[in-house]
């Protein structure tokens, strides 16, 4: 069994993981949420940022490429962070009007 390179795996934390968190999540509870916000999502991002570096310094990625670009990268998981939030309070506005 071969290894992935750091250019796969990048590309599949943004295709896939990411992506990922967003099925189901109206039905997930509120722990879900804190866990995903305050502990995955942030050491998922740091694994991105060192994948990319990691990109970089092996030249699978050439340096404007923008899997790679870290500004880029945070933006992506910035925006992931507020969706995730926003789609939790729809959860919770529904749940209330429900009762």
């Amino acid at each position: 069994m071969g290894t992935v390179s750091a250019r796969k795996r990048l590309e599949a934390i943004e295709r896939d993981v990411l992506s990922s968190m967003f099925v189901g999540v109206l039905s997930k509870d509120d722990a879900w949420l804190e866990h995903t916000l305050n502990d995955t999502l942030p050491a998922l991002e740091v694994r991105a940022l060192r994948l990319a570096q990691e990109c970089k310094e092996s030249r699978e990625c050439a340096e404007d490429d923008p899997l790679c670009d870290e500004a880029r990268i945070r933006d992506l998981f910035a925006k992931t962070r507020e969706k995730l939030e926003k789609e939790h309070l729809v959860r919770e506005s529904q749940t209330r009007f429900h009762h």
